[in-house]
C-alpha cells in the first residue's frame, strides 16, 4: 500500500514538473511568436512610409518638372522692334566747359569756344544745360518708343563737352539724324517764338548735306510749333554753329524758345510743355523720315 502511494505522489511530481515547463515553453513561444509579429507590422509599416515617401517625391518632381515645363513653354516677350533709324541727341552746353578753342569747322583757320554754359531763365533761373538736358531724355525715350535707335552725347552736366566731340558722336554712328537741343536768349525779353538752324547752301565745310538739313529743320520747326502752338521764327541758316559744320550727317539745332522771355521761360520749366515739344520734335523726324506714312 506504501507503495501505491509513493508512485503516485512520484507521477504528480512528474505531472507538475511537466505541467510548469510546458507553460514556461508555452509562454516563451507565444512571447517570441509576439516579438516576431510586431517586428514584421514594424516592418510593413516602414515600407508603407518609405513607398508613401518616395510617392511625394516623385509627385513633387512631376509637380516641379510640369512648372518648368511650363514656364519654358511660355513665349518670351518680343524685344522691342526699331525702325533702323539712327537719332543722335545732343543735349546743348553743360556745367563745366574746358574754356579752350576749336576750329569751326575741318579745316579753319578760325576758331570758336569749344563750348558755353549757355543762358538762363529770367524767372525760373533754370540753367540751359539743364534745360535741354532733360528735355533730351524725354525726347530720346519717346523716340526710342518710335522704334528709333538713339544716344546722346551727354548723359549729365558735370563733364564738358567740346562742339566737335558732340558732332564725332553723330558721324562715328553715321545718324540719319543729328539733334542739338537749345534754348534762345536776347537782350530784349519781349524776343519769343522757336526756331531750327541750319547750315548755308555755300557752307564751306560739307556743302553736300544742305539739302538734306534744310529739310530736317523745316520739318522739326513745323512740327514743333504746331505742338506747342508758339511764334514760329522759321529756319535761319548761317554757317557760324562749329556743331553743325563739323557733322557729317543732317543736322540742325532746335532753338526751343526763348529763356529770356518771362512767359517762355515759365513754360518750358513745365513738364506739360516740355511733353509738347518733344512730341512736335518727334514728329519732325517721322516727317523727315518719312516713318508712319
Amino acid at each position: 500500500m506504501m507503495k501505491k502511494i509513493l508512485i503516485f505522489c512520484l507521477g504528480m511530481v512528474f505531472l507538475l514538473t511537466s505541467c510548469t515547463k510546458f507553460s514556461s515553453d508555452e509562454k516563451n513561444a507565444v512571447d517570441t511568436h509576439k516579438a516576431e509579429q510586431q517586428e514584421e507590422q514594424q516592418k510593413e509599416e516602414k515600407e508603407q512610409e518609405t513607398e508613401e515617401t518616395q510617392a511625394d517625391i516623385k509627385e513633387d518632381i512631376q509637380t516641379e518638372g510640369e512648372e518648368v515645363e511650363a514656364v519654358q513653354e511660355q513665349p518670351e516677350e518680343p524685344a522691342q522692334t526699331t525702325n533702323g533709324k539712327v537719332v543722335v541727341i545732343d543735349p546743348g552746353h553743360s556745367s563745366v566747359i574746358t574754356g579752350e578753342t576749336e576750329p569751326i569747322g575741318p579745316g579753319a583757320s578760325e576758331r570758336k569756344p569749344a563750348d558755353a554754359i549757355g543762358t538762363s531763365g529770367t524767372i525760373t533761373g533754370i540753367p540751359e544745360y539743364e534745360l535741354t538736358l532733360a528735355v533730351s531724355q524725354k525726347l530720346k525715350e519717346e523716340l526710342e518708343n518710335r522704334g528709333y535707335i538713339v544716344a546722346m552725347t551727354r548723359e549729365s552736366s558735370d563733364v564738358p563737352v567740346s562742339c566737335i566731340q558732340r558732332a564725332e558722336v553723330a558721324n562715328q554712328l553715321q545718324a540719319d539724324v543729328f539733334l542739338r537741343i537749345h534754348a534762345n536768349g536776347s537782350e530784349s525779353t519781349q524776343a519769343e517764338g522757336a526756331m531750327t538752324i541750319c547750315t548755308t547752301p555755300n557752307n564751306p565745310y560739307a556743302p553736300q548735306l544742305y539739302t538734306q538739313s534744310r529739310e530736317l529743320s523745316d520739318c522739326i520747326i513745323q512740327e514743333l510749333c504746331t505742338a506747342t502752338g508758339c511764334e514760329n521764327d522759321g529756319v535761319w541758316e548761317t554757317d557760324t554753329m562749329s556743331g553743325n559744320n563739323w557733322s557729317q550727317v543732317p543736322v540742325t539745332i532746335v532753338e526751343m524758345g526763348y529763356m529770356t522771355n518771362p512767359q517762355e521761360d515759365e513754360l518750358m520749366a513745365t513738364e506739360e510743355y516740355r511733353n509738347k515739344i518733344v512730341q512736335g520734335i518727334a514728329n519732325g523726324v517721322d516727317l523727315y523720315l518719312g516713318i508712319g506714312k
